[in-house]
């Protein structure tokens, strides 16, 4: 759904006012409907058993999602490679991200669009959600952070 929603809504918009950027979709089983989407800008790369080159060559990471809960895995996976996200508010729920500090958040089509092109085209942007991100991961999803809340919990201290 989130990728659909993101190739219907925002591609468009991406075409319009940035051609050239790529979006690689990295996941198994993509269904047919979406693969019919795949054009040299929009890459429907598959199951990847080592996403490493992937983030080390990402410019960002988009989470699209319009439902779920918890935390979503991609978009710290994401951050932990200093990638900074753009993401829709039901992607960033629990997870204690703010807006324009670690990650950018957009409701709409429009402003999912505008937030992908900034962090492509502000350095300065990129830099302040790239170390905020990996703030995030440290304070709230690192080891460390766990092994103190498990210690607490276990009235290990």
């Amino acid at each position: 759904d989130a990728v659909t929603w993101y190739a219907e809504n925002v591609l468009p918009i991406l075409r319009r006012d940035a051609p050239g950027l790529v979006t690689t979709i990295i996941g198994s089983n993509a269904p047919p409907a979406l693969e019919a989407f795949a054009a040299p800008d929009f890459v429907i790369a598959g199951f990847i058993p080592d996403v490493t080159p992937f983030y080390e060559k990402a410019r960002l990471s988009i989470s699209p999602l319009r439902y779920g809960a918890g935390v979503k895995g991609k978009v710290n996976l994401a951050m932990q490679y200093g990638v900074p996200v753009v993401a829709t508010p039901l992607s960033v729920e629990g997870m204690f991200l703010t807006h324009e500090k670690d990650v950018l958040v957009a409701d709409t089509a429009e402003a999912f669009a505008a937030a992908i092109i900034r962090v492509n085209t502000d350095a300065a942007l990129w830099a302040r959600l790239r170390a905020g991100g990996l703030e995030n991961i440290e304070a709230h999803f690192s080891r460390a952070t766990a092994r103190r809340a498990l210690a607490s919990l276990l009235d290990l201290d």
